[in-house]
Formats: C-alpha cells, structure tokens, sequence
C-alpha cells in the first residue's frame, strides 16, 4: 500500500512538472499576452492531467489498492487547479478571441492542451538545456519558473522515495523465500537428516 500511495503522489506532482514547459510554448505561439496567459494555460493542462489521475484514484480505490483519501485529496487539488484557472483566464478573455465561453468549454480545452503540452514536452526540455530558461520564459514569468522548479524538486524526490521503497521490497521478499525452495537449502537439508538417520 505505501509504494502505491507514493507512486499516486508522484503522479499528482507530474501534472504540474510535466506540462509547464509545452505549455508555456503553445500558450506564446501567437503573441504573449502576459503573465494570465501562461499561468491560465499551464494550469489547463494541469487540472485536466489531475481529472484523469482522480479517475484512476478511484479505480485504484475500488480496487481496494488505495484510501479513499487519496483520490479525495486530488479531487480537491484538481477542482482547486480549475477554479484558480478559470479564474486567472478571466483577466484576459475576450483579447483578441482569447478565452472559454464556460467551464465546460474551458475543461475540454484543458484536455485539448494536455495534449499539445506532453506533445512539446522533450523538445522543449532539451532546448531549456541548451538555451537556458532565460530563453524560453518572458521576464513576467519568474513566479512560474519558481514555480515549476519547486514541482521538479518534489517529483524527484517522491521518485527517490518511491525507489527507495521499491528496493527494500524487493530485498525483504528476497530474504523472506523459505530455505527449502533454494537448492542449497534443499541439499543442507538431506544432508541434515542423513546425519541423523
């Protein structure tokens, strides 16, 4: 139950880390509208990856692998993401055509972004890597980059935690097979009960 709480977790964290840098890049395709713009669009993306995480929450849940808490708790982040989306959006809808008409609208949108973003994902990380982040964010965008690299960091460390606890699992049922399966063991044995016969 532990690994599966941490993989779930970690799951949840990746919907913030993996879609900001696709995000950012289709949200400027046209022109930057500024810093509602990105931040509307990232999170698009993110409340969208967070529906269908809860979606597998519940699953996982009915399949009595996890706490009902757990897809509860991303239920929660997810409709907090959306609201705070829709919300941010508003400053700039209706520029230039930008903008949902509702939230239903604005949810499917998100679904449609998610896309694109995963889409642009590694071209995009491989061309921060050459060209820094200073080439790719605007300067209004700082709070997005604090932003995003504290979800980086929490990816990673969930991902370590989840190895970590991966490995002793494995160790432990390594250490738990009883002697007579081995052959060593199977051969100590015979040996044992020869000597007493």
């Amino acid at each position: 139950m532990e690994h599966r709480v941490v993989l779930y977790w970690l799951l949840v964290s990746l919907a913030f880390t993996l879609t900001q840098p696709g995000a950012i890049t289709f949200a400027n395709w046209d022109a930057p509208y500024g810093f509602y713009k990105d931040l509307s669009t990232w999170l698009s993306c993110a409340g969208a990856f967070l529906i269908l995480i809860t979606a597998y929450g519940i699953i996982e849940w009915r399949r009595e692998r996890l706490r009902p808490i757990h897809p509860l708790g991303a239920g929660i982040l997810s409709t907090f993401t959306i609201l705070l989306d829709y919300w941010a959006e508003g400053f700039i809808r209706g520029e230039m055509g930008y903008g949902s008409s509702n939230i239903l609208v604005f949810i499917i949108g998100g679904f449609i972004g998610l896309l694109l973003a995963l889409m642009l994902l590694f071209p995009m990380i491989i061309y921060i890597f050459v060209e820094g982040l200073d080439g790719f964010y605007y300067s209004y965008d700082m709070p997005l980059i604090v932003a995003w690299l504290v979800s980086l960091a929490v990816s990673a460390t969930l991902l370590v935690i989840y190895v970590k606890i991966r490995r002793g699992r494995n160790s432990r049922n390594r250490e738990a097979k009883p002697l007579e399966h081995h052959p060593d063991g199977q051969k100590g044995q015979n040996n044992g009960e020869s000597l007493a016969e």
